[in-house]
C-alpha cells in the first residue's frame, strides 16, 4: 500500500482512479466534488479474454451511488461498461454529445451482438464437458437502458450538475462526437476548474476538426497519455506508407487485412482509398467493411457533417466521401463468410483492434500463412492480445482453436491513430502547465505515463502524478487521492501516487 504524502490534506474533492491506470484501456475516473459523485466514463477493459472478464466484472464503487455519468466519446474502452452500470442499479443521466449518444449506441449493441456470439461459440467448440459455461458480461437487451439514460448535450453548452458543480464538453478531434471536459465548481471559498482530457485526437489529420484550444487555467487535470513518449511522426508520411502496403497487395494478388476500430479508424481508413482510387493512384480494387458497427458508425459520419473539419466540409457534394457506393459493408455472417472467400487483391476491415475476438480473427486465420497477404495494424494494440503478438512477429500464433505459423508480412502504421503524440498533447494543454496545476496521468502504458508526467513537469506543471494500481488481484485495486490544489509542493512527478485499497 502507498500513502501520498498530501492525502491527508483537507479538500472537499477526491479522484478515484477506477480504470485506466498504466494502462490503455478501461477507463473510468470517479470524481467526488460538493457531495455529488460523478463517474467520467465507464470504459471496457480489453485485453486477454480471461483477464479482462475479470476485470470487467469487478466494480470499485456501488454505481448506486452516483448522481451522474459524463462520457467522453464512445469508444468502447471508454463507454463499454455502462450496461452493467444500469443493470446494477444506476437510475440517473448520462451525459454525452449527440454524435457521442449515436457512436456509442452502435459501439455497445455491437459489443453486447459480439460477447453473445463468441459465448455461443466457445461453448459449443472450445468448452470442455465439466467447464463452466461462458456467459457475455451484457446482452444486446441490456444496452437499452443506456439508450433512455442518455442525455444529448452540445459542445460549448455548460450543464449544472448541482451544488454548484457545471461541465461542459469541447472539440476533443479524437473520434466523431468525441469531447474534453471542463468541470467548474466552487470549493473551500474557491471557484476551482478540472479538465479531463478523455482522448485528444491529433492535428490536420482527415475528417474532423483539430482539437478545440484550451481556455483559462486549471487547477486539476486528468490526462490521457497513450502516446504521451513518443512522436508518430508528421502527418505527411501516413498517406506514402499506407498507399505502397495498398500498392503491394496488389502486386502479390494478396490480401490486406486491417484490424482496426470501427469508429474513426474505419472512416479515415476509407477516406484514403477513395483518395488512392480518384488520383489514380490505385485501380479500383474491392474493399470490405466486415463489421456491422464498422459500417452502422460510417453512415452515421456521413451524417454529422457539422463535426468535419474544412477540407472535408469543401468535399462535401463533389464526391461519395467514403465510397460507400462502391465499398462492400458486410452485416450478417453469410456476408463475412463471403469477404473471406476473396485471395484478393483485396482490402478487409474488420473489428477489433486487439484480434481478440470478432470476425477479424477469421480473417486473420486465413491470411496468416499466406506470404502474399499483409496484415497493417492502425494504432496502439494493448499487450498480452493476439493483436500485439502478431505485431511482435511471434512465428508460431494461436487462433481460436488452433495453431498458425507467422508467414505473412505485419505492420504497423502509428500516424493514423486517432490519439496525438507527446508532442501534440503538449500543445494541447499548453494553459494548463502552470505551477498551481496538478495533473494526473492516466490512459498510457506506465513507460507512457512516466515519460509523459516528466514532459509535464519540465514544461512547468505544478504536480504530475501517475495513479497506479498495486495489488496481487487487479480486480481488487482502485486508486485514490483526495486533492488539495493549495499545496505549495510543487515539480513533483509522483510515480505510486494513491492510497491504494
Amino acid at each position: 500500500m502507498v500513502q501520498m504524502a498530501w492525502d491527508a490534506y483537507p479538500s472537499s474533492m477526491r479522484i478515484h482512479f477506477c480504470g485506466a491506470n498504466r494502462t490503455v484501456t478501461g477507463s473510468s475516473h470517479l470524481v467526488e466534488i460538493n457531495g455529488k459523485r460523478i463517474l467520467l466514463d465507464m470504459g471496457m477493459y480489453q485485453g486477454q479474454r480471461d483477464e479482462a472478464r475479470r476485470i470487467n466484472e469487478y466494480q470499485s464503487f456501488d454505481p448506486r451511488s452516483l448522481d451522474a455519468i459524463v462520457l467522453s466519446h464512445g469508444h468502447l474502452d471508454h463507454c463499454g461498461r455502462l450496461p452493467v452500470a444500469l443493470r446494477e442499479g444506476y437510475t440517473g443521466p448520462i451525459y454525452a454529445t449527440p454524435a457521442t449518444c449515436e457512436v456509442a449506441r452502435v459501439v455497445l449493441q455491437d459489443s453486447a451482438r459480439i460477447q453473445e456470439e463468441d459465448a455461443e461459440y466457445l461453448n459449443r467448440r472450445s468448452r470442455s464437458p465439466q467447464g463452466e459455461e461462458v456467459s457475455p458480461l451484457y446482452t444486446f437487451s441490456d444496452v437499452g437502458a443506456v439508450l433512455k439514460a442518455f442525455r444529448r448535450t452540445p459542445y460549448r453548452q455548460p450543464t449544472d450538475l448541482g451544488n454548484g458543480v457545471s461541465f461542459t464538453f469541447h472539440d476533443a478531434g479524437h473520434i466523431l462526437g468525441s469531447a474534453y471536459v471542463v468541470m467548474e465548481f466552487e470549493e473551500l471559498g474557491k471557484k476551482r476548474r478540472l479538465l479531463f482530457t478523455g482522448d485528444i485526437g491529433r492535428y490536420d489529420t482527415p475528417i474532423l476538426r483539430d482539437p478545440e484550444p484550451l481556455a483559462g487555467t486549471f487547477d486539476v487535470v486528468i490526462t490521457e497519455s497513450t502516446y504521451g513518449g513518443r512522436a508518430h511522426g508528421p502527418m505527411d508520411d501516413v498517406e506514402p506508407q499506407f498507399l505502397e502496403a495498398v500498392q503491394q497487395i496488389i502486386r502479390s494478388k494478396g490480401r490486406l487485412i486491417i484490424p482496426s476500430f470501427a469508429v474513426g479508424r474505419t472512416q479515415t481508413v476509407l477516406w484514403y482509398m477513395q483518395k488512392f482510387v480518384a488520383e489514380g493512384k490505385i485501380p479500383s480494387i474491392p474493399i470490405y467493411v466486415d463489421s456491422p458497427m464498422g459500417a452502422e458508425v460510417t453512415r452515421i459520419t456521413s451524417e454529422f457533417r457539422e463535426n468535419y473539419d474544412t477540407q472535408t466540409q469543401e468535399l462535401i457534394g463533389q464526391k461519395d466521401l467514403f465510397g460507400l457506393g462502391k465499398v462492400t459493408l458486410a452485416t450478417s455472417r453469410e456476408e463475412s463468410k463471403r469477404v473471406n472467400a476473396d485471395r484478393g487483391p483485396c482490402v478487409i476491415i474488420a473489428s477489433s483492434p486487439t484480434c481478440e475476438f470478432g470476425r477479424v480473427l477469421h480473417h486473420v486465420a486465413m491470411s496468416v500463412e499466406r506470404e502474399q497477404d499483409l496484415i497493417v495494424f492502425v494504432g496502439w494494440i494493448p499487450p498480452h492480445t493476439l493483436g500485439r503478438r502478431l505485431q511482435e512477429g511471434q512465428t508460431r500464433v494461436r487462433i481460436l482453436d488452433r495453431w498458425y505459423d507467422l508467414k505473412c508480412q505485419v505492420r504497423t502504421l502509428h500516424g493514423l491513430s486517432a490519439h496525438g503524440d507527446g508532442d501534440e498533447l503538449l500543445r494541447f494543454l499548453g494553459p494548463t502547465l502552470k505551477p498551481q496545476t496538478t495533473a494526473y496521468i492516466v490512459h498510457g502504458e506506465a513507460d507512457q505515463a512516466e515519460t509523459f508526467a516528466a514532459r509535464l513537469v519540465a514544461a512547468g506543471v505544478g504536480r504530475a502524478v501517475v495513479p497506479a494500481m498495486e495489488s496481487s488481484d487487479f480486480s481488487g485495486a482502485v486508486a485514490r487521492v483526495t486533492v488539495d490544489p493549495d499545496s505549495e509542493d510543487t515539480g513533483r512527478r509522483e510515480g505510486a501516487s494513491a492510497q491504494m485499497e
